[in-house]
C-alpha cells in the first residue's frame, strides 16, 4: 500500500514540476460521469465502505428519480496496474501509518488529460472515518467539478458557433453550446436555444436584469423571478401553459447555494420545472452572477426533457455550457 502511495505522490509532483524535461501526456479515457475507485481492502472491508458508496454513488440533487453522482468502477489498491492509469477520475483511499492525521491530495493531467486524481489517506480506520464524514461534500465536489469542468473546456473547443453568436449579439454575453442545439428564439434581454426533441431534449437559456445592489441568493425571489421570465418567454401550446417552478404544497424542492465556478461567486440552484397545465416537466440548473459594471445580474440556466432516460449526463451537458460564461484563466 505504502508503494501505491508513494507512486501517486510522485506522479503529483511530476505533473506540477516545470522544467526542460516534459511528461508525455496522452488523452484520459472513460465514460462521461465514470469514477475509478481504488482502495485498500482492510478499507472496503469495513463500515468505512458505506461512507465511500455515499460519496460517489449519493444521488444527485435536483432529479426526478434518484441517480448517483458518478459511475463508479471499484478495484483493490493491490490491483491497480498501468491499465487504469489514463482513467480522467480517480479517487485513491488508503491507510498509511506513517501519517499523523488524515490528508486529501488533488493533482490534475498525471499521465492523461484532462485528468484528475483525488488522494485520501489516514494513519488508521478511526481516523478516516472521521475524516470522510467531515470532508464527504468536499471530496465529491472536487471530483464533480473537475468533470464539469472536462466537459466545459470541450465546449470550449467544439460548439455551435452560429448559436453562440446569436445569444452574444441578442443579451451582450456569450456561451458555448453544444453542436447538436440548432434552435433558438429571442425576447427582451432573453435568449432560449435547444434541441427540439421528444427525448434527451437539451435546453439553454441566459437572460440579464437590472441589478441595484441587492442580495440575488434568495431562493423566494429567484423563483419568483425565475416563474415571471419563463411565463413571458416559454409558453406552452394553449394560453393557460408556461414553465414554472415545480412546487409541492406551495413549496419549490430546491437545493441551493453560493460558490465559485472558475474563480467568480456564482448562486447555483437545482431544482424541477413543469409546463403549467400540461404534461411535460423535468430538471433544471441555474447559475447567476452580478456585472457590477454594467450592473446586470446574469442568469444561465439549463434544463432538460426526457422522460424514458436517465438525466444526470443531460443535465451535465447543459451545465457545462453554462460554465463557457465564465473565463477566468484556465490551466493549459
Amino acid at each position: 500500500m505504502r508503494v501505491l502511495f508513494i507512486l501517486v505522490l510522485l506522479s503529483c509532483l511530476i505533473s506540477c514540476t516545470s522544467g526542460d524535461k516534459k511528461v508525455r501526456i496522452v488523452a484520459s479515457k472513460g465514460l462521461p460521469s465514470e469514477l475509478l475507485l481504488v482502495v485498500d481492502d482492510k478499507v472496503w472491508n469495513s463500515d468505512i465502505a458505506d461512507s465511500l458508496k455515499a460519496i460517489t454513488q449519493g444521488p444527485v440533487p435536483g432529479l426526478m428519480q434518484e441517480e448517483p453522482f458518478f459511475k463508479t468502477v471499484r478495484i483493490s489498491s493491490r490491483h491497480y496496474s498501468q491499465t487504469y492509469t489514463t482513467f480522467h477520475s480517480k479517487l485513491f483511499v488508503h491507510l498509511d501509518a506513517d501519517l499523523k492525521c488524515a490528508i486529501v491530495g488533488v493533482a490534475r493531467d498525471v499521465v492523461a488529460k484532462p485528468q484528475i486524481e483525488v488522494t485520501v489517506a489516514a494513519p488508521n480506520l478511526d481516523s478516516l472515518r472521521k475524516f470522510l464524514s467531515e470532508k464527504a461534500m468536499y471530496i465529491r465536489g472536487l471530483i464533480d467539478d473537475a468533470q464539469i469542468e472536462m466537459r466545459a473546456d470541450e465546449l470550449r473547443k467544439h460548439y455551435n458557433r452560429d448559436l453562440s453568436q446569436k445569444i452574444a449579439s441578442t443579451v451582450g454575453y456569450s456561451l458555448n453550446v453544444p453542436k447538436q442545439v440548432r434552435a433558438s428564439k429571442k425576447g427582451k434581454d432573453f435568449v432560449w436555444v435547444g434541441t427540439n426533441l421528444n427525448e434527451k431534449d437539451l435546453n439553454i437559456v441566459l437572460y440579464t436584469l437590472p441589478w441595484d445592489g441587492r442580495d440575488y441568493t434568495d431562493v423566494e425571489k429567484f423563483v419568483l423571478c425565475r416563474d415571471s421570465v419563463m411565463h413571458e418567454n416559454i409558453p406552452g401550446s394553449n394560453p393557460d401553459q408556461w414553465m414554472q417552478t415545480t412546487k409541492i404544497d406551495g413549496s419549490p424542492i430546491l437545493f441551493s447555494r453560493l460558490r465559485d465556478v472558475e474563480g467568480e461567486k456564482v448562486f447555483e440552484v437545482r431544482g424541477l420545472w413543469e409546463m403549467r397545465n400540461g404534461a411535460l416537466g423535468g430538471s433544471f440548473v441555474s447559475l447567476s452572477r452580478v456585472d457590477t459594471v454594467n450592473n446586470k445580474l446574469i442568469v444561465t440556466e439549463g434544463f432538460v426533457y426526457s422522460p424514458s432516460t436517465d438525466k444526470r449526463d443531460l443535465l451535465r451537458t447543459v451545465e457545462a455550457s453554462l460554465w463557457t460564461l465564465y473565463n477566468a484563466n484556465k490551466r493549459k
